[in-house]
């Protein structure tokens, strides 16, 4: 109803009204016309019934039929009546008068004594009872009689007047007639007043409505004149006025028009000529960048090509004996063109990322080896600081995770590398930790923060701090040098790999870098065996630092082991005393100290009395050290470095607490490697380079790889070589005069013959992207960029080759502080209170008090103990019972004139149990060849000749 028009709606409002007033009074004209049409015919058929019920009383009770007959005649002169008939008293026909018959009225409607109406089709008929009345005299006069005469009596007979229903219907029919005719006449009525209404209200608006019409087409010259009334002159005034207004404000704007199209005219005119200036500049800008591209590529080339002299020749000179003041110089030079490297690949890895040539790998990886390669490779600088290193991922910290694994890497060592040249005091701290679970339950966020007790950074300080080329302020580059790119290098491969970095820092209360990676989980990564070998053990901690205590006790509970953390070494000697004496020892001593701790005296005793008095194994947690020739890592079973290795710590502890290895250290085995190298034939190698000191430091690192190989000076002569004998392996200088590296390499394809194919390695000091897809596609099937170290190129000759090479200067000199031959025998820690090792007391009293016999007699009885092990281990393996009982009746006879209480009785128990052939003789021999073992331990460890002469002062003062 809201989308009809004026006119409809006009109609509307004026027509129904009228023609619901309409209706509804032709409807009650009609219904009250045939009402009484039909109350009219029902009355006098009534009345005429009553009438001739009266009238043929006499005809009736004489049953005179003429009379009847003349009644009825002169009754159906009467209009609307049909026909008459009457009955008698038994109900049956007695005269009929008028067309149709008398069938419809039965016996059973005759039985009453009242009038009765039955309606038909066509007509009515009215049945009335004749009944005889009393009009005698006597009968008036007589009250009896009257009373008598009341009774009822039955009628005479019925009379029955047919009425038609014919004029009824015709009034009907007229009634309605009328009616319609009236209705119709209301409604055309109201309709052309409705009409005429209708139109003189929306005839002016429709005027209104075209002229709105054509101001909108722009016709402003239209006026509006409709006559129509004062409400619609005051719209025509105003609608006319606007016209004009709008007029004025066409002819106005069309000059601003003209105005400021002359203007756009003239400023298109610049911007064409801007757009030409700024199409050379582009031109010039991307010449510009080719050119500084090209420029980085060469000087890459240029500083790397003496760097790889440098640092070659310098590695090769610390690997010969030298002076200290000499070493100390050479590793000074190879530390400063290491930074001056990490200067260059900086400048080359903010240059890729500006040029967006930065591809990303996805490969599996582990993500508690990255942060624990990072935490090893830095600990030396952190360690000489007197910083506390440490690395903590949580447990629910997935491992296997896709991404590439060289930028996390790169990531963490800048933010970890910063921390530690910004901290003087204090500590370190990694955290790994799941930030997020997605919906996806593929796809994990993690969250690394690197944590430190530095100066901190003001807010100013933290706004520029990941811009490029900015450090914290000015001296900073001085004092610690850097090129303030890898907080800029960091957080571009952080974004690039889809994360976020931050900091949170206050001065003066250190700062906390962190980033998120959100990465998928890896399906395809090799599934690590589990480490559940040492659950339910119990160990023992002492720690000084204490964060580097929190990862390691998380470790060990991670492993199932229950560590008990004690805070000094007295509490830590009396604790494992304690359990001793409740026969439940600990496992094992876990000992971490500081440098300065190193050659502490108390330390020393502690482990003296640990390992040998209460015969519990241990293990020296130290931080890097430049050597591992310490006193303290000489008397603990095992040492490790800090920050720990989840691998290196867990096989240790397996050696030390069961006396096994897992396999899963290193173990240096030349022997073997010396069988590998005459099981293959040495390859034939040659190198190529135009830079005679590369070139020899090539040729000196394949030499120290017991490789006799060939060089080149340029790419013709290296063809000519090529020609005369076939190479397996070559390493190919890209950046030489005449002949480069990719022609050289084209032509050295021509001259292979199937199935012979010479590899080709391409020595690059190149470091931008794609460089090594497109030496694939010029025929090289490896690439190492410059400097060259010499396990590169190790690694390169064993892939390409197969060839096991082996450095000389492993025959020489080799320095592995953190490998350990894994495979010595280790035996666990006594778990009980055992008796004394040696008592000196006691042995100068079994020697009569004579010091200097019991001296002998113990030094005697060392004697005979260290060939008694041997040979009670040779009985046992042979099962010589016999001889095995007269070599422990020997030690048991010499061990009592000596104050060895724990080896008298260990070889006390075993000649008894030999005797009764007891069925634990193999536990018996086990206790006593640990006796013997700790009591050699003792001697070696103790100055006991100190020992025997100090007991035997007081008795020569007296």
């Amino acid at each position: 109803m809201r989308r009809w028009g004026i006119r409809k709606k006009v109609l509307v409002v004026t027509l129904i009204p009228t023609l619901l007033t309409t209706l509804m009074l032709g409807m009650f004209f009609t219904y009250s016309w045939v009402n009484n049409i039909e109350s009219l015919l029902r009355d006098r058929g009534e009345s005429l019934s009553r009438q001739l019920a009266a009238a043929s009383e006499y005809g009736l009770f004489t049953a005179n039929r003429s009379l009847l007959s003349n009644l009825s005649n002169a009754l159906l002169e009467e209009q609307d009546v049909r026909s008459i008939t009457f009955f008698d008293s038994d109900g049956a026909r007695l005269l009929h008068t008028g067309p149709g018959s008398s069938e419809a009225v039965t016996s059973e409607s005759l039985v009453s004594d009242n009038a009765i109406r039955i309606p038909r089709e066509d007509s009515t008929r009215f049945v009335t009872p004749v009944s005889l009345q009393e009009l005698m005299i006597e009968t008036m006069l007589d009250p009896d009689a009257r009373e008598l005469g009341a009774e009822p009596r039955p009628p005479l007979g019925w009379v029955a007047v047919e009425m038609s229903h014919v004029r009824t219907e015709k009034e009907t029919y007229k009634a309605l007639l009328i009616s319609l005719l009236l209705v119709l006449a209301g409604v055309v009525l109201s309709l052309v007043v409705a009409l005429r209404l209708s139109r003189a209200f929306t005839d002016p608006v429709f005027e209104l409505n075209e002229a709105v019409a054509k101001l909108k087409e722009g016709k402003l010259d239209t006026r509006v004149f409709t006559q129509a009334g004062p409400e619609f002159e005051q719209l025509e005034s105003g609608l006319n006025a606007m016209a004009e207004e709008l007029s004025k404000a066409q002819a106005e704007m069309q000059q601003n028009i003209d105005q400021a199209t002359e203007d756009l005219r003239e400023t298109l005119e610049t911007i064409e000529i801007q757009n030409i200036e700024l199409d050379f500049a582009r031109k010039e800008a991307l010449e510009a960048s080719r050119i500084k591209s090209e420029f980085l590529a060469n000087m890459s080339h240029e500083i790397r090509t003496p760097l790889n002299g440098i640092i070659g020749f310098t590695e090769l000179l610390l690997k010969s004996p030298l002076p200290r003041q000499q070493r100390d110089h050479l590793s000074t030079i190879r530390k400063s063109s290491e930074i001056l490297l990490t200067i260059i690949n900086d400048i080359l890895d903010f240059s890729k990322i500006e040029a967006g040539k930065l591809i990303l790998d996805r490969v599996p990886f582990q993500l508690r080896d990255i942060v624990e390669e990072v935490m090893v490779m830095l600990a030396p600088a952190a360690h000489a600081k007197n910083l506390d290193l440490v690395p903590l991922v949580y447990n629910d910290v997935p491992d296997n995770i896709m991404g590439d694994p060289l930028r996390v890497k790169q990531v963490i060592t800048n933010l970890v590398n910063n921390a530690i040249k910004f901290t003087q005091t204090g500590e370190v701290v990694l955290r790994a930790s799941l930030e997020e679970d997605s919906e996806d339950s593929n796809r994990v966020t993690l969250r690394l923060s690197i944590s430190d007790s530095g100066v901190g950074l003001s807010r100013a300080q933290q706004q520029s701090l990941f811009n490029a080329f900015s450090q914290a302020d000015a001296s900073t580059a001085r004092q610690y040098g850097g090129t303030g790119l890898g907080l800029a290098i960091s957080k571009r491969l952080v974004e690039e790999m889809g994360g976020k970095i931050g900091l949170d820092s206050e001065l003066g209360k250190g700062s906390t870098f962190w980033f998120t990676l959100t990465s998928e989980l890896s399906t395809s990564a090799e599934s690590v065996a589990p480490r559940d070998g040492l659950q339910g053990e119990r160990v023992i901690y002492l720690e000084q630092q204490t964060t580097t205590g929190l990862a390691v006790e998380h470790l060990l509970r991670e492993w199932g082991i229950t560590v008990d953390r004690v805070a000094s070494p007295g509490a830590l000697q009396e604790q494992i005393e304690e359990a001793q004496k409740r026969q439940a020892g600990y496992a094992l001593a876990i000992i971490g100290i500081t440098r300065h701790l190193l050659n502490s005296s108390q330390y020393c005793a502690m482990f003296r009395t640990l390992e040998i008095e209460r015969d519990c194994r241990t293990l020296l947690l130290t931080p890097t050290l430049e050597t591992h020739d310490t006193p303290l890592s000489g008397l603990a079973s095992g040492h490790l470095t800090k920050p720990i290795c989840r691998g290196a710590f867990y096989d240790e502890l397996l050696l030390l607490v069961h006396g096994i290895s897992s396999g899963g250290h290193l173990a240096l085995d030349f022997d073997h490697r010396t069988t590998s190298l005459a099981a293959t034939d040495v390859p034939r190698v040659l190198a190529v380079d135009d830079n005679d000191a590369n070139l020899k430091l090539v040729m000196t690192l394949l030499k120290d790889c017991q490789i006799d190989a060939e060089g080149a000076s340029s790419g013709f002569e290296a063809l000519s070589k090529a020609r005369k004998k076939p190479f397996d392996l070559v390493f190919m200088d890209l950046q030489m005069p005449g002949m480069d590296g990719v022609e050289t390499t084209a032509r050295l394809r021509d001259l292979d013959q199937s199935p012979h194919r010479t590899a080709v390695i391409a020595l690059t000091a190149h470091a931008l992207a794609d460089e090594q897809d497109r030496l694939f596609q010029q025929g090289f099937d490896g690439y190492m960029p410059k400097p060259i170290s010499s396990s590169q190129l190790t690694s390169i000759i064993r892939e390409y080759t197969g060839y096991e090479s082996v450095p000389a200067s492993h025959n020489e000199q080799i320095r592995v502080p953190e490998i350990r031959d894994t495979r010595r025998a280790m035996r666990p820690s006594t778990r009980k209170m055992e008796q004394d090792c040696v008592s000196i007391r006691e042995s100068i009293q079994l020697a009569a008090g004579k010091t200097d016999l019991a001296e002998e007699l113990f030094s005697m009885l060392l004697e005979q103990v260290h060939n008694d092990q041997s040979q009670v281990a040779e009985f046992w393996r042979r099962g010589d019972l016999d001889g095995l009982l007269e070599c422990v009746h020997k030690l048991h006879g010499a061990t009592r004139y000596c104050g060895v209480p724990e080896l008298r009785a260990a070889a006390n128990r075993l000649e008894t149990a030999l005797k009764c052939a007891a069925p634990d003789i193999e536990h018996h021999k086990e206790q006593l060849l640990a006796a013997m073992e700790r009591l050699q331990n003792w001697s070696e460890q103790t100055d006991w000749q100190r020992l025997f002469r100090a007991q035997s002062q007081p008795t020569e003062t007296s």
